[in-house]
């Protein structure tokens, strides 16, 4: 089994959080990175606060995810 965790998504909190649950639906177990919070720790500035949230799913997933992922995105414009 391959537990390999691959990026899929970058947005803002609301949109990777919206995805997460959409995915948690499909029973397809995610990761976020917040890169923000991150940076912020370390002492660096954050350029670009709408873009700093990664979504990332198991390897074995990411068929299942980009397809909701896709979904999300045609739905959204």
């Amino acid at each position: 089994m391959d537990t390999k965790h691959v990026h899929i998504f970058t947005g803002s909190m609301i949109e990777v959080n919206r995805l997460v649950s959409d995915l948690s639906e499909a029973n397809i177990n995610s990761i976020v990175e917040d890169e923000g919070k991150s940076a912020v720790l370390a002492g660096f500035a954050v350029p670009n606060l709408s873009l700093t949230h990664r979504l990332l799913v198991k390897n074995q997933d990411v068929k299942k995810a980009e397809i909701i992922i896709n979904n999300y995105l045609s739905n959204d414009s």
